[in-house]
């Protein structure tokens, strides 16, 4: 800092302190994406800026690190005024039902179980599919609404139809699948292991879990069917396997960690449930240190693991983290949704994502007429606009790796449709500073154990960071 230069003339970049026992804290600078190791003895005083009284010794390390500085605060206005996103990836509704009666379904408070696709429909939706992805490198249909798997003989048409038209269109084309494997068969396994399928499977955990919040239809105990679905993809197509858990109040995630492990899951995924406050399954705060605890010791077993050269599960929470930490732009919305990805219903009713279908006032056009981008761009700038424009998540330190929440939980479970379901926030912030001390710790150990959690997808990692760092992309 020059002699001219004073407090007065520069600002803090927007930071976080984030706590590193019994190392010491770490500075995490959102703008940048930065992440600096503060010394032990300026750490208190950080946490008091500005200083009441002047501190050459904190001011002199701040600005070296140049995060004291004379930049302006970043612009944090959209360009209202750009055309949307290309739509690339569309939901499809194929059997507008399910055969499982969970107790949290996102589906029960929409109309959007209207029965099976009609191959009508299923045409149109992939020729609107292509029309919309045109000059694309990539079309990706994704299937997870209802229970796709009811509807297997149309998804084998609709495979054939779409892999015949991207070949067509010098295009490639990729499938992703959420089931809850109770109707897989060895079959329908090999089928996914022989098309370019990626494949969820929704299971809750053990038994005792499992049982209590995804039963059958009929109440009985769905987890049976599901293990015995779920092994049988494990066995066509490992690498391209990930199990979602809903993670629910009153479950331990280091349970579920057990189980995914005595499994050989190689893809884990533990979601924060959406459910109405005064559901049984609505996180409550007592739930949180028990989060905390266990998400510190998945942390800790998995640098253990990739320090000692092997492989750990790719637990999406936190690998999640550490791989926008190795990008130099921010996120700055959840996902694509309205963007480049929206959803459709099985009458071929166009929605944002395929958690808005039958939510009419989120309609946004029909398969056989294409999308209404002025609606389009109204939801993505007001329910769906950035962080630093959404009132609530502006002025979260985490917002940038977050990206604002899911924004149909917002829709079903929150008053504020512009809030996020604010239930999950202290989890978020929780995950993400794990994430944040897990990717300091890797980086410290041996940067190349960064990129070793994504031992899968290195290379895709790595075309992201250019991607980001080439076009400025904002959305993931």
């Amino acid at each position: 800092m020059s002699e001219v230069e004073t407090l007065d003339a520069l600002r803090l970049r927007d930071t976080r302190l984030i706590s590193r026992e019994p190392d010491g804290p770490l500075l995490y600078d959102l703008e940048r994406t930065y992440l600096f190791e503060v010394p032990d003895e300026m750490s208190d005083r950080l946490g008091q800026w500005p200083p009441a009284r002047s501190d050459p010794a904190l001011e002199r390390w701040l600005a070296d690190n140049d995060l004291l500085t004379r930049l302006p605060v970043p612009a944090k206005r959209e360009a209202k005024d750009a055309p949307p996103p290309q739509v690339t990836d569309v939901s499809i509704d194929l059997p507008g039902a399910c055969n499982m009666g969970c107790t949290y379904c996102f589906e029960k408070p929409s109309n959007s179980r209207i029965g099976p696709m009609s191959d009508a429909t299923l045409a149109q939706t992939v020729d609107f599919a292509f029309a919309a992805a045109k000059g694309a490198p990539k079309v990706v249909f994704h299937f997870g609404s209802g229970e796709p798997v009811i509807q297997f003989e149309q998804l084998k048409a609709l495979t054939a139809m779409a892999l015949d038209r991207a070949a067509q269109g010098g295009q490639e084309v990729e499938f992703e699948l959420t089931t809850n494997a109770t109707l897989v068969t060895a079959e329908i396994a090999r089928f996914f292991a022989a098309h370019p399928y990626n494949i969820r499977v929704s299971c809750d955990g053990p038994a005792a879990i499992h049982d209590r919040f995804r039963p059958m239809a009929n109440g009985r105990g769905s987890y049976p069917l599901v293990e015995r679905g779920l092994k049988l993809l494990l066995e066509e197509l490992p690498e391209r396997v990930t199990v979602n858990s809903v993670f629910c109040s009153g479950t331990r995630l280091s349970e579920l960690w057990d189980w995914a492990q005595s499994l050989g899951i190689r893809h884990y995924h533990a979601i924060k449930v959406g459910a109405d406050e005064e559901s049984d399954e609505h996180l409550r705060s007592r739930d949180l240190a028990d989060f905390i605890e266990d998400s510190a010791a998945i942390a800790d077993e998995i640098f253990t693991t990739l320090k000692n050269g092997g492989r750990p599960i790719d637990y999406h929470p936190l690998a999640k983290t550490v791989r926008r930490m190795m990008l130099p732009q921010p996120i700055t919305r959840f996902c694509g949704v309205a963007g480049s990805y929206v959803g459709v219903r099985a009458d071929g009713a166009i929605y944002p994502c395929f958690r808005h279908l039958g939510l009419e006032e989120y309609r946004l056009g029909h398969v056989s007429e294409g999308l209404d981008d002025e609606r389009r761009q109204a939801f993505r700038h007001a329910e769906a606009a950035e962080v630093d424009n959404r009132p609530h998540c502006r002025d979260c330190w985490a917002r940038y790796i977050c990206g604002g929440g899911c924004y149909a939980d917002s829709v079903v479970y929150e008053q504020d449709r512009l809030a996020p379901q604010t239930a999950h926030c202290p989890y978020w912030r929780a995950e993400i500073e794990e994430g944040i001390r897990l990717y300091h710790r890797l980086r410290s150990e041996d940067p190349l154990l960064c990129l070793a959690m994504f031992e899968d997808d290195v290379d895709r990692v790595l075309d992201e960071a250019d991607a980001r760092i080439m076009r400025q992309v904002r959305t993931f």
